[in-house]
């Protein structure tokens, strides 16, 4: 079981010096594994060539990541929520958050632990106050912390949200494993990947599917 700490050090290490994450160690588990999974999709974009930077919700250049520990929406401005700028050349910037609301198919909002998205359709959604459309989501992780055994309904749920989002790329993530939800996913050929940790096995796995699916944003 990866410790709050051990998950913070990737964290760090994945936004770089000039920023200071917001959680600490006494932070909630479940939170700070949404902002190690989201410290992975920026590690993987920077290995597919793309700039990094960060901006809050007034558009500042922040000193302190503010996360997000619970689901809101993406133009809140509660607190100075932060978010990345991924930029790749020669094409349309993209942005990643964490634990925004985005609007499914049916009308429904859904919350995106993890959120990939246009550049263009995020800015519109803070001048507007409106959420996010799922077909302008390019990646959405669905984050699952556990330290005891995994419900099959975390997957049912999944499916789900699935069947009600337009996102290219979503993907059920969890530091836990479960041989039933995992049977579930196949079969409805869903992604997923377990026992996402520091230095484990899968966690190359993981990250490959996000640089493939940066990959392909940049042949578009």
């Amino acid at each position: 079981m990866a410790t709050n700490a051990s998950l913070l050090n990737e964290i760090q290490s994945a936004l770089g010096a000039s920023i200071v994450p917001s959680l600490t160690s006494a932070s909630n588990s479940a939170d700070v594994f949404e902002a190690y999974i989201f410290s992975r999709v920026i590690m993987a974009a920077k290995a597919e060539g793309a700039t990094i930077i960060y901006r809050d919700v007034f558009g500042n250049t922040p000193s302190s990541f503010i996360f997000r520990t619970s689901p809101g929406y993406i133009f809140s401005k509660r607190f100075a929520y932060t978010h990345a700028v991924i930029t790749f050349q020669n094409k349309p910037e993209l942005e990643a958050h964490l634990g925004v609301r985005v609007v499914g198919k049916s009308g429904v909002l859904h919350e995106c632990d993890v959120a990939i998205l246009d550049f263009s359709e995020a800015e519109t959604c803070r001048r507007k106050s409106v959420a996010p459309r799922s077909n302008k989501v390019l990646i959405a992780v669905e984050c699952k912390f556990y330290a005891t055994s995994l419900s099959l309904d975390l997957a049912r749920s999944f499916i789900g949200l699935v069947s009600d989002i337009s996102t290219k790329n979503p993907i059920f993530v969890t530091n836990n494993s479960s041989r039933t939800i995992e049977k579930l996913l196949s079969e409805r050929g869903k992604r997923w990947e377990h026992n996402i940790i520091p230095k484990s096995s899968s966690l190359s796995r993981l990250e490959n599917e996000f640089r493939t699916a940066f990959k392909h944003y940049k042949a578009q």
